[in-house]
């Protein structure tokens, strides 16, 4: 189940899963993301928007770009592996979605512990705001597949594990795809 938010003052809008939670309401975040926490599975959402990548004139590409400037944001351990890269529908805007991991430490849990390093599936999109507008608009969903003892997310419990399973990684998807397909722009003032 989910419900239509609002999004940059009500300039786009989409479907939030229920569970994910506004952000803003207990930190601050930049003016150019919208982020989502559910607190449960510790799974999160982004909403960015960026100049365009121009030196990637293809989406493709450019999602490829941005991916790999996240990873690098994240101080990702290891180079992160793409698994699949694809085309989505999207009302007016051309839109590519990718599914990737990383190996990422949460805040500062990498001084505190050398096993903290968690495994995270990133799925990414990228919509790019049709000319004259040169945006692209970014949308994360973050699931942790593999949760590290040294991790402030990672909770000791016999009945409960700590590996997302492949088929609960494909229904995430699944959920990714359909909500990046809500996402309207309400306002191209947005990117005036």
């Amino acid at each position: 189940m989910s419900r239509i938010q609002q999004l940059y003052g009500g300039a786009m809008s989409m479907a939030v899963p229920a569970g994910m939670e506004d952000v803003s309401a207990v930190r601050e975040i930049p003016d150019h993301q919208e982020v989502f926490a559910n607190s449960m599975t510790d799974q999160s959402i982004i909403v960015e928007i960026l100049e365009s990548a121009a030196e990637h004139e293809e989406a493709r590409s450019a999602l490829v770009h941005h991916f790999n400037e996240l990873a690098r944001a994240n101080d990702a351990e290891e180079p992160a592996p793409i698994g699949r890269t694809e085309q989505l529908p999207h009302a007016g805007a051309e839109a590519y979605a990718l599914v990737g991991e990383q190996r990422v430490a949460k805040f500062n849990d990498a001084e505190k512990a050398a096993d903290a390093v968690n495994t995270v599936c990133v799925m990414l999109a990228l919509i790019r705001v049709p000319p004259p507008h040169s945006a692209d608009i970014l949308v994360s969903l973050n699931v942790p597949l593999r949760i590290g003892h040294g991790s402030s997310s990672y909770e000791p419990s016999p009945s409960s594990s700590q590996t997302l399973s492949a088929a609960d990684t494909e229904a995430a998807y699944a959920e990714f795809k359909a909500m990046v397909g809500t996402l309207r722009i309400n306002d191209y003032g947005l990117f005036a």
